[in-house]
């Protein structure tokens, strides 16, 4: 029985991590080109229409109160992962869904 290999083409996505005092938003990065402009990207999130040409949310979790932001907070500026920034993560990049 002879073994076939089968080659698929193999598609990277962009995700883009944002954290804000209600909590962490990720988004799918729908033109990575954009995002190389760097002297343009204010005006390309200067309304939530031109932002939506850019990038969609795929996933957003809230913080329960104001003591886990400020851990969360924390934790990112000595560069480690809270646990439920690393479980909300491990769900939403793992699901390719979107």
């Amino acid at each position: 029985q002879k073994l076939r290999h089968r080659s698929e083409a193999l598609t990277a996505i962009m995700l883009l991590l944002f954290e804000s005092p209600a909590g962490f938003a990720l988004f799918k990065v729908l033109k990575e080109n954009k995002l190389e402009k760097v002297e343009e990207l204010n005006e390309d999130f200067k309304s939530g229409e031109t932002a939506q040409k850019i990038v969609k949310l795929k996933a957003f979790t809230k913080f329960d109160n104001t003591t886990e932001a400020l851990g969360a907070a924390a934790a990112i500026v000595d560069s480690k992962i809270d646990k439920k920034l690393k479980k909300f993560l491990k769900k939403h990049v793992e699901d390719d869904d979107t």
